[in-house]
């Protein structure tokens, strides 16, 4: 903030080589002037802030709907069911409470992770099948 202000300050003419500067001293005519200025200067601030302020309020109400359908779909979640982890884990749900979830990986080894980094595994393998089904095609097409 100090920084904008500075960029916004006016600034006098450059003094050139040998020749002297004139009297810089400030008249009462030209302290009324300044003081305006200053005014103006705190007033743009507050123009430049405005359009960051919508944006993060904008932002916040989007995160909150989001966190809403994500623990939506979670809650959702039954024992049995095969989820995802955000790392990428697949395995069989076998408990779940408000923060922590247990996961079956393979015969034998159960995980805990915590409820925010899991979801429905068939969403995600939806979008794989898809990709390979093309994928298939393509090389089907590619022998012919």
């Amino acid at each position: 903030m100090y920084f904008s202000a500075l960029l916004l300050q006016p600034v006098g003419p450059k003094a050139t080589p040998g020749v002297a500067a004139p009297d810089t001293t400030t008249t009462t005519q030209q302290q009324p002037a300044q003081s305006g200025q200053s005014s103006q200067q705190g007033g743009s601030m507050w123009v430049m802030m405005a359009p960051i302020l919508v944006v993060m309020v904008v932002m916040l109400f989007m995160n909150r709907s989001q966190r809403k359908r994500e623990a939506e779909v979670r809650s959702k979640l039954r024992k049995g069911e095969r989820v995802v982890s955000q790392s990428g884990l697949v395995g069989e749900l076998v408990d779940m409470d408000d923060r922590l979830a247990r996961v079956k990986i393979a015969p034998g080894t159960t995980v805990q992770m915590l409820v925010s980094t899991i979801s429905p595994y068939e969403a995600a393998a939806s979008k794989a099948d898809d990709g390979l089904k093309d994928l298939k095609d393509a090389k089907a097409a590619a022998k012919k």
